[in-house]
C-alpha cells in the first residue's frame, strides 16, 4: 500500500507538469482496486474491477464492459473442530458513463452498468468429523448499479481514477487510453 501511494503521489506532482488532455473518443481500459460490496468480509475481501470502454454514443456518453471480482475465508473454531469459510462474489455487466468533462484533465462521469451477479460460498472442515458433509451454495441474478467517480488525466494515454457504485463501493485505480 506505501508502495502505490508514493507511485500515487509521484504520478500526481509529474502530472502538474503535463496539461496534456485525452481524446475523449478513444477507448480506454482500466483497473481498479477497491473494498465494499458483495457482502464480503474476511481475509483477502478486497474487489478488483476491470473496465473496457470502447464506443462513444456522443461525445459525453461512453458504453463499455465491466468486470469484478472478489474472494475471502473466515476461519471459524468450535469446541473439537474448526473450518474455513470461502466466499466469492464476480460481477460481469455492460456500463454506460456520462462524462461532464470529456477531453479535460479532470473528467467526472456518472453512470448505470447493469449484468450478472454470481456468489458462493463453502465450507471445508478441518479435521473433518465422522459423517459430515462440505456445504456450499450459489447464488445468481441480474444486478444494476448507480456510479460516480472521476478520471484525472495524467497524460493523453494514463489517468488515476476514483469511483464509488455497487461492487466495490469505493475504488481507486488506472485508466489506460488506447
Amino acid at each position: 500500500m506505501k508502495k502505490f501511494l508514493t507511485l500515487f503521489i509521484v504520478l500526481a506532482l509529474f502530472s502538474s507538469l503535463s496539461f496534456a488532455q485525452f481524446k475523449a473518443s478513444q477507448p480506454n481500459f482500466g483497473v481498479t482496486v477497491g473494498f465494499g460490496g458483495g457482502g464480503l468480509t474476511g481475509e483477502g475481501a478486497m474487489p478488483i474491477g476491470v473496465e473496457y470502454n470502447f464506443y462513444e454514443y456522443n461525445k459525453n456518453i461512453q458504453v463499455g464492459g465491466y468486470f469484478a471480482f472478489a474472494s475471502s475465508t473466515e476461519d471459524i473454531n468450535f469446541y473439537t473442530s474448526k473450518g474455513t469459510w470461502t466466499y466469492t462474489n464476480i460481477v460481469i455487466g455492460a456500463q454506460g458513463n456520462y462524462h461532464f468533462s470529456p477531453g479535460e484533465k479532470f473528467d467526472p462521469f456518472v453512470g448505470l452498468m447493469l449484468g450478472y451477479n454470481v456468489a458462493s460460498a463453502s465450507w471445508e472442515w478441518d479435521p473433518k468429523p465422522a459423517g459430515a458433509t462440505d456445504p456450499t451454495v450459489t447464488a445468481g441474478g441480474v444486478v444494476y448499479s448507480g456510479q460516480a467517480g472521476f478520471n484525472y488525466w495524467f497524460s493523453p494515454k494514463l489517468a488515476g481514477q476514483v469511483r464509488v457504485g455497487y461492487f466495490p463501493y469505493f475504488a481507486v485505480g488506472i485508466t489506460y487510453n488506447m
